[in-house]
């Protein structure tokens, strides 16, 4: 049996859910929300303890916000990656439309490995702000 498209769309999306992907709205980020659901990417052994978007001081606090703003647009453009991937399936498949899915797919990915940047840096940064919090204690 193949899939449908819609299924193969829900795989995708239960898959970033776990990472905190929500469809677009029109409410202001919940950085704090959208922190604790990201910030277990960033307990390691002499971190097991990672604090809070609140308990942040100003620098790994803007950190975290250009990580999680990061994965906001990874999110946006995996929805537009949806439509056009539905419209393949329902309006028929020609080289327009492939080429379109085609420069969405390459945007989302883009973003995906921007994201990974984003967690790089603000891993640098925790390694000159919070570790050394805690080193103190």
């Amino acid at each position: 049996m193949l899939a449908s498209p819609q299924h193969l769309i829900d795989g995708e999306v239960a898959e970033l859910k776990r990472f905190g992907y929500t469809p677009f709205g029109d409410a202001a980020p919940d950085w704090a929300g959208m922190w604790q659901l990201l910030k277990g990417d960033f307990a390691t052994l002499r971190r097991a303890q990672v604090p809070a978007y609140a308990e942040m001081s100003p620098w790994p606090q803007e950190g975290a916000r250009i990580y999680m703003r990061r994965r906001l647009l990874a999110d946006r453009l995996f929805e537009e990656c949806q439509v056009l991937y539905r419209c393949l399936h329902e309006e028929g498949i020609n080289t327009e439309r492939v080429e379109a899915y085609t420069l969405a797919r390459d945007a989302y990915e883009e973003a995906v490995l921007d994201f990974g940047k984003a967690r790089e840096m603000l891993e640098e940064v925790f390694t000159k702000t919070v570790d050394l919090v805690q080193v103190k204690r």
